[in-house]
């Protein structure tokens, strides 16, 4: 029988080392490996040399069926042709000269690509023949006539998988058409990723480059706001995260606690729910700690994640809460006594004055009194005392706070009515230790009300 295979001890028609080194093989450590037309098992023996888990070839010829299973006992060899492929998956598939050999190339290249594991490679050698159109060329050879594809014709038989010529492979005598070698793998749907902060653009770019493309965008503002209007429904603890405090304004602040409490693989199988089998943009704010988790996921999923990346146009704002706590400090600002009794006087008298103790705290020999109180013009009254057992104190300084809440409830047009009185108190170790004599007042001696958390504090003092 003809030696085709060239080995140390026995030279054949094929140069079987250089080939091996042009078909680019992915890593076979640990992977599982056939080769469909394995003839004596060359390429099965190299792959057990590289530590594969399974290395099976299978060739219609049984004469080098046995010289396979002599030379690399530890392979599987199996005598049967491409109509009847072993069970699989398999990471990486072999067909080494043999395409133009099948009726339908087609059809072979599609089992042999449903033989492979989610991300298995096909590792195509074969002949393309020169042309500029998408054809089959028939080629005579020395014992047979066979067609042969060229490129173009390639491109549009592989045009539903994902591929990449990976170079010439080894030419033979009497070749007469050039062997080139094809990495072929199931497409996966792509998953375009923009995960930039707010503020960056992320919404005009998937609109304006995606949607005109027919790639489905996935809004993740959108998708939380369903479930926080009820529109949709999320796994129990995702929903309740996403419900606690639901914000358009934070979303940010959600999508952080949704990945911090490891509730990421539920975001993202919601973001898929009605996505389909094609290409996705996924359009939602994901903090840079979690971005390679949500490329993880979408791998498992079966997409190809592919995150884009762009500088911010123009000054980003603030965050809200800095942006809050200097707008807040710019009001204070504003306020002296003067500036606060020309408001008074243009409102008038128009409220009942009151005034209340909301807390009261104790630490390192100082009290610390909390509040809220209006004088008749709708302003905090000045000359705020605290009565201490025997002693009345003057704070020598009140600060001022704002009280939201205090000015929605009585309808103040403004909401710096909070107060907060520090006072040295040494005798005092503890809230309970103030005594029924304590108390804060005003100027007019108009006593506060204390809330109900600092009156149980003086309840529990009398038993």
């Amino acid at each position: 029988m003809i030696q085709y295979q060239s080995f140390p001890d026995a030279a054949g028609d094929s140069l079987t080392l250089e080939k091996l080194k042009a078909l680019r093989l992915p890593s076979l450590e640990g992977r599982s490996f056939l080769d469909v037309g394995c003839n004596e098992g060359f390429f099965c023996g190299f792959a057990h040399f590289q530590g594969a888990k399974r290395a099976v070839g299978i060739d219609h010829a049984r004469q080098f069926i046995e010289r396979a299973r002599g030379r690399f006992p530890e392979c599987e060899f199996h005598h049967q042709d491409w109509d009847n492929l072993p069970e699989g998956p398999f990471d990486v598939i072999l067909l080494a000269s043999a395409l133009h050999y099948a009726d339908d190339q087609s059809a072979l290249i599609a089992s042999l690509v449903d033989r492979l594991s989610a991300s298995g490679t096909l590792v195509l050698e074969m002949g393309i023949a020169s042309s500029r159109k998408a054809e089959w060329i028939r080629v005579e050879r020395g014992i047979d006539e066979r067609l042969f594809p060229s490129m173009p014709m390639l491109r549009k038989m592989l045009a539903g998988y994902a591929w990449k010529w990976m170079g010439p492979s080894v030419s033979q005598d009497g070749d007469p058409v050039v062997r080139h070698v094809v990495h072929i793998s199931r497409r996966r749907p792509v998953a375009y990723l923009l995960m930039q902060p707010p503020g960056y653009g992320k919404s005009s770019i998937a609109s304006g480059l995606f949607t005109r493309a027919g790639v489905r965008v996935v809004s993740g503002d959108e998708t939380i706001a369903r479930v926080a209007s009820g529109r949709s429904a999320a796994s129990g603890t995702l929903g309740a995260v996403i419900l606690e405090g639901y914000s358009p304004f934070r979303l940010d602040e959600t999508i952080h606690k949704i990945f911090e409490l490891g509730l990421g693989g539920d975001l993202v199988a919601l973001w898929l729910e009605g996505a389909g089998n094609g290409d996705i943009a996924v359009d939602v704010y994901v903090p840079c700690a979690y971005h390679g988790e949500v490329e993880r996921l979408l791998a498992k999923r079966g997409y190809m994640p592919v995150q884009l990346q762009w500088e911010r146009v123009g000054s980003a704002p603030l965050p809200d809460e800095v942006l809050a706590r200097q707008a807040e400090a710019f009001y204070l600002s504003l306020l002296d006594d003067t500036a606060g009794h020309r408001a008074a006087d243009a409102g008038r008298d128009q409220w009942k004055p009151a005034g209340f103790v909301d807390e009261i705290s104790v630490r390192e020999g100082f009290l610390t009194v909390r509040g809220w109180a209006i004088d008749a013009k709708g302003s905090l009254p000045q000359g705020i005392s605290i009565r201490l057992g025997r002693r009345t104190v003057v704070p020598e300084r009140i600060e001022r706070q704002l009280r939201p809440d205090v000015q929605r409830h009585i309808g103040l047009p403004h909401a710096l009515v909070g107060y907060k009185a520090v006072i040295e108190a040494p005798e005092v170790h503890a809230a309970s230790d103030l005594g029924r004599n304590f108390k804060v007042f005003t100027r007019d001696g108009g006593a506060f009300q204390l809330a109900g958390q600092v009156e149980t504090i003086f309840r529990s003092d009398t038993h």
